[in-house]
């Protein structure tokens, strides 16, 4: 590999896992650079956290833990990030396959629990012929779509490797320039049924924007990922922070400087270039800056290069961007006897309701989960997340969360006690059996020491910033976007759009270009580090 002989200082803004992995890759490529990551948060992680949490109930003192509510892919033993981590010198942590997705609860028909036979396993509930034929085609355009995305194509691809695409995979192309949202896609398909639509749209509980809003190129490509993959939870007691850890420990062994607890306030510039950050008042010089934040931080960390052409157009295309949903998570208190009574609350991964029409201004579903962890052999932990699309609610959470943390406190409890009676309304299992007590409340607000208005998605899965529309990795030769912001949002995608941004950074800073950089699992991989 050339190496070039200069020592240069590389600042990575967010240690989130994608300037994790971006600061790992760039201190095994140049162990003599200077490589600085700094992060609001007081952990490692981004949103990819986990963390303990106590309550008290009757003579009880109950430690427990909250892990972000997800299921991923690709992490078993011998699959494609467990191989990149054993590459990038960090261990795995221990992984449990999940069968059974999500159980839908539909209002009028019987629930429906997804799995990886959904895709015949619907058929059954088609109205005719010619829809089921619909629904085949749906799932068929959705494999096709990820093969080709994930095994044929360049991603932000110049002018030349656009051309190749559009004679090699011309449909797959055009589903990328596609700027329909997720319901559009299904109804431009043929699918009639509303309980069918509602299926194919349950994983929109958990990420903060509905399929009115949703790109349907972003939603393509995840359901198909949960289908053709091993999908995973951690396991054995391990959890999202342990995996965040493990990633900011390999990078300090490197040489690499992780910096928490401290908030970048901007880039800054000088001549058409970064020439370093602002925090608090001090200038920190560098050769190069990664963002590796939420979308929406992304505005204030540049908006004092402006007058750079570049960076006024991205600024112009984040102002266009539509406001996406935030997220309110409720977590309570269940004891172990009605789960003992209930065990498919915990078989089953998540489950999903509809809401009869006028019980909730946010959205027409209601998540809820229960992790099969019991903490001093009595409870468990139950969270249900319903959505917030009023923008300017969202604000007003803000707004009081700065000035009257008490009050702020009382709303929160208030939600927290509305979606459970809404649970109950649901869910007859609830009326007979109410939670022991409510034990953490997630607003809107909850987010901003993360850095972002938006939970776990952003702005990430609109139609204006997905597919062939993402914010472009290299913003100026010494400025880049890297992680989720870069590829789209959650913890399989923080860690491709790391090493896609160190790709593509890598190239720009010292002239080297990896093969097949645009997925790191495809054969042939060449000059890495």
């Amino acid at each position: 590999m050339k190496i070039n002989s200069s020592k240069k200082k590389t600042v990575i803004i967010g240690a989130g896992l994608g300037g994790l992995v971006h600061g790992i890759l760039l201190k095994k490529a140049q162990p003599d650079d200077e490589v600085v990551i700094y992060d609001a948060n007081k952990i490692p992680g981004g949103f990819c956290t986990a963390f303990q949490k106590a309550t008290t109930h009757g003579n009880d003192k109950v430690k427990y833990t909250i892990n972000i509510p997800l299921i991923t892919s690709d992490f078993g033993p011998g699959e494609p990030f467990d191989t990149f981590l054993k590459y990038i010198g960090v261990k795995n942590i221990e992984w449990k396959i999940i069968n059974n997705f999500v159980q839908y609860y539909p209002l009028n028909n019987k629930p429906f629990l997804v799995t990886k036979n959904v895709s015949e396993e619907i058929l059954e509930i088609a109205s005719s012929e010619k829809e089921k034929q619909s629904i085949k085609k749906f799932f068929k355009k959705m494999e096709v779509f990820y093969n080709d995305i994930f095994y044929k194509a360049q991603i932000n691809p110049t002018a030349l490797q656009a051309i190749k695409m559009l004679f090699k995979i011309p449909k797959s192309v055009l589903t990328l320039m596609d700027s329909s949202t997720y319901l559009e896609l299904i109804n431009k398909i043929g699918i009639k049924t509303d309980t069918i639509k509602e299926i194919l749209s349950v994983a929109e509980a958990f990420f903060g924007i509905d399929v009115d809003k949703a790109s349907g190129v972003g939603e393509l490509l995840m359901i198909h990922s949960f289908l053709s993959n091993n999908s995973q939870q951690p396991a054995h007691g391990y959890n999202f922070q342990d995996l965040s850890d493990r990633l900011a420990d390999r990078f300090k062994d490197l040489g690499g400087k992780l910096v928490l607890n401290t908030k970048v306030d901007s880039v800054l510039f000088d001549n058409k270039k970064a020439r370093g950050v602002l925090i608090k008042d001090e200038k920190i010089e560098a050769d190069n800056v990664i963002l590796a934040v939420a979308q929406d931080r992304i505005k204030e960390l540049i908006e004092s290069g402006s007058k750079i052409n570049k960076i006024s157009k991205l600024l112009k295309k984040i102002k266009k961007l539509p406001f996406s949903n935030s997220d309110y998570y409720c977590y309570y208190l269940i004891d172990k006897k009605f789960v003992d009574n209930n065990p498919q609350f915990v078989d089953i991964a998540y489950h999903v309701y509809k809401l009869p029409e006028g019980m909730d201004k946010c959205n027409w579903k209601l998540a809820m989960w229960i992790y099969n962890e019991l903490y001093n052999n009595k409870y468990y932990i139950m969270g249900i997340v319903m959505f917030e699309q009023d923008q300017k609610r969202v604000d007003e959470w803000m707004e009081l969360r700065e000035k009257d943390y008490e009050k702020y406190k009382n709303e929160k409890e208030k939600i927290s006690d509305m979606y459970i009676k809404q649970l109950q309304q649901v869910e007859p299992a609830f009326k007979k059996h109410a939670p022991a007590k409510s034990v953490l409340v997630f607003s809107p607000a909850s987010y901003m020491p993360y850095g972002s208005k938006y939970p776990i998605s952003g702005l990430a899965q609109t139609p204006q910033n997905c597919g062939m529309y993402r914010m472009e990795k290299i913003l100026l030769n010494n400025l880049f976007i890297s992680g989720g912001a870069s590829f789209s949002a959650g913890l399989w995608p923080a860690i491709a759009g790391g090493w896609q941004s160190f790709v593509a950074s890598y190239e720009k800073i010292y002239g080297t270009k990896i093969g097949n950089h645009d997925v790191l699992y495809k054969p042939g991989l060449k000059n890495l580090p």
